[in-house]
């Protein structure tokens, strides 16, 4: 039997259809009730990709090096273009990835989605930074790959004109209210990477997590939500529109955020400014999205704007789905205390001492979390 936790937000319950039909078997979680929830997510929050069916995906490795110079030999990596052709118009990124040397099968992975500069995600490794520590994650069996954000889709409201959203110079004049934002784009990225991973017979495809920080944990959330090839989702401090409850948020609010940053978003979700309680979903159904898969979340004790209640409300409140598809979810239902870790069912969490970021702690956490989980 489901134990349903309190509804301390008045948030609708996840395991409710919008007809009013109580979900009660995993049949009519995947048919119906999940179905109309990812809907609601693309329609009125992150938007919905345009056509793609006339759009041409090609990736090559542009280059692949193994030797002393890379991580003292520990490592192959190997640096990917990936190309979208629409028409006449083109666009590409890159990304690097590591992969361990040595292994006598395929190793699992994690991508990164930067949402910072060259320092924190440096594919020659002059920079070090523990928001990325890729030297740690190779030493932990794993291969890692990174791409920046602003290759995919500018931070920034530039009118929809450059990078991915070039591909579709029809939407800029006249863009649909559930047209997608910048946050489905470097999803969108992630995915391409995925793709990638499915050819290389070093890395074990079945074995990936999408990881991010801040609006990259919102980037992670979602991806993994729409496409169920990730195993894993990792969403560090992703607060307001991504982990954390709408409802009651005692930190930011969507007004907040989708006054400063309305191009992450659809026009749809203007609507919600001051109107959270008009929400047909809250944040706690797209970790639900991702279920039976692992998701993990953090917090930091000093970052009150990403709402940490809200943020551990939303893995208590999606834990109802795990329960139906038979798999542990949150293992608890009070908040932990900072540096106390929740491994052990499917639903990971921990909440840090310090404030908003990510670091070889959070990092050291995912990776403990996939070992007993994933790996």
């Amino acid at each position: 039997m489901i134990q349903m936790p309190e509804n301390k937000r008045n948030v609708p319950q996840v395991l409710t259809c919008l007809d009013g039909t109580d979900v009660k078997d995993s049949r009519t979680w995947f048919e119906k009730r999940r179905p109309e929830i990812l809907e609601l997510f693309q329609r009125e929050e992150y938007g919905r990709l345009p056509d793609m069916g006339d759009v041409e995906i090609k990736i090559r490795v542009a280059d692949s090096r193994q030797g002393a110079e890379i991580m003292e030999g520990r490592a192959l990596r190997r640096t990917v273009e990936v190309e979208a052709i629409r028409g006449g118009n083109h666009f590409s990124f890159n990304f690097v990835v590591f992969i361990p040397v040595g292994q006598s099968r395929p190793v699992p992975a994690f991508i990164t989605i930067c949402n910072r500069g060259i320092r924190d995600s440096d594919p020659a490794r002059h920079f070090l930074s523990p928001f990325y520590p890729a030297e740690t994650i190779i030493s932990r069996g794993y291969a890692c790959a990174a791409f920046c954000t602003q290759e995919v889709a500018p931070d920034y409201d530039e009118g929809f004109g450059t990078c991915f959203h070039r591909l579709f110079p029809e939407y800029r004049e006249d863009r649909p209210a559930d047209a997608w934002g910048a946050i489905t784009a470097w999803a969108w990225a992630a995915s391409r990477i995925m793709d990638y991973f499915e050819t290389d017979p070093l890395i074990d495809e079945k074995r990936v997590a999408v990881a991010g920080h801040s609006r990259g944990g919102k980037t992670a959330l979602w991806c993994t939500a729409m496409d169920r090839r990730f195993a894993m989702a990792v969403s560090s401090c992703a607060g307001n529109s991504g982990d954390a409850i709408a409802r009651g948020s005692r930190g930011e609010r969507i007004k907040d955020i989708a006054v400063r940053f309305p191009y992450w978003f659809c026009p749809n979700y203007q609507k919600y400014k001051d109107n959270e309680e008009a929400l047909p979903f809250d944040q706690h159904m797209l970790l639900a999205l991702i279920a039976p898969r692992l998701v993990y979340t953090t917090s930091k004790t000093f970052d009150s704007w990403a709402d940490p209640e809200g943020q551990f409300e939303s893995c208590v409140q999606a834990d109802p789905v795990y329960q139906l598809l038979g798999v542990p979810g949150m293992a608890e239902r009070e908040m932990p205390l900072p540096e106390h870790p929740l491994h052990d069912g499917r639903i990971g969490h921990h909440r840090k001492t310090g404030n908003h970021d990510m670091d070889e702690y959070d990092w050291n956490c995912f990776m403990d979390f996939a070992d007993r989980h994933m790996k």
